[in-house]
């Protein structure tokens, strides 16, 4: 595993998906999903560094822990009312569109999970950028392995 190509396909995926934060998180026994590689744009803060949020209780990691492959968030403002996913939001900058792309092992188990933060405005991804999102979840899925 090279974290240099790890944080360059981190950067090439937000800059084909003009959003201004990726983030991979990958399981931890110490909590859940922490980040453990994250591109930010020139301007952006980080959120590796944000007080720890309770990851477990979050909308889009209970989706995923539920099955989904991948979560696609056009106006985070209306696609949930849990307080806690708010709170989060404006932690993260006031994030306002999302992708969140999981990669599971043979078992089904997340292994690793690709966020781009959309942090301008809410905006309709089209079925392009969630297939983006996909290959380059993919591709850190074989960089992490």
């Amino acid at each position: 595993m090279s974290a240099a190509e790890i944080q360059a396909e981190l950067a090439a995926v937000a800059h084909d998906l003009r959003v201004q934060r990726a983030t991979l998180r990958l399981p931890s026994t110490e909590s859940v999903f922490p980040i453990a590689y994250e591109h930010c744009e020139p301007g952006t803060h980080s959120i590796r560094d944000t007080p720890r949020l309770d990851m477990s209780k979050q909308p889009v990691v209970l989706a995923m822990q539920a099955g989904a492959s991948q979560v696609v968030e056009d106006d985070c403002n209306v696609s949930t009312d849990d307080a806690g996913y708010h709170e989060m939001r404006e932690m993260f900058g006031g994030m306002q569109a999302q992708i969140v792309t999981a990669n599971r092992n043979a078992d089904g188990e997340i292994i690793g999970l690709l966020s781009v933060h959309d942090l301008t405005a809410p905006r309709i991804w089209t079925d392009a950028e969630a297939a983006r999102a996909r290959a380059a979840a993919d591709r850190l899925d074989e960089l992490t392995r």
